[in-house]
């Protein structure tokens, strides 16, 4: 028997036994009874949708955390694309930059009658190494 099914079936008795209560005069022992019986189908009632919700809690509150975990992958993953992007940058761009002034040095240089110290001093501080 199914959850669902047991529910019903336990309202429909419950049901019964509220429809059943005008039966017996007040006062008397069957009517205690009934009336005993619908607090006890009652409390089991209660007891099941408590269940039901905390049930409910706990798949939500699962679903929340792993939601959370999966946008904190995410952010992780973004911040290492980012620091890569960085990386790959900071090596790059000094290169680039070296070699672009290393180019126009070297076409300075090119006929030999002048030197630069300029060109020389800036030659022995290219360091295309990260620090």
């Amino acid at each position: 028997m199914d959850e669902l099914n047991s529910k019903e079936l336990l309202e429909e008795v419950l049901k019964s036994e509220i429809e059943g209560l005008s039966y017996w005069a007040q006062g008397s022992k069957e009517h205690s009874e009934a009336i005993n019986n619908i607090a006890t189908l009652y409390k089991l009632k209660i007891d099941e949708t408590k269940s039901e919700l905390d049930a409910d809690i706990k798949y939500r509150v699962n679903e929340c955390e792993y939601q959370v975990k999966c946008d904190q992958a995410f952010e992780q993953k973004k911040d290492r694309y980012i620091r890569l992007g960085m990386d790959v940058a900071g090596l790059l761009l000094p290169l680039l930059f070296y070699g672009s002034w290393m180019r126009r040095g070297f076409r300075f240089e090119e006929t030999g009658t002048f030197t630069s110290t300029t060109f020389r001093g800036l030659f022995n501080r290219f360091k295309p190494t990260g620090k």
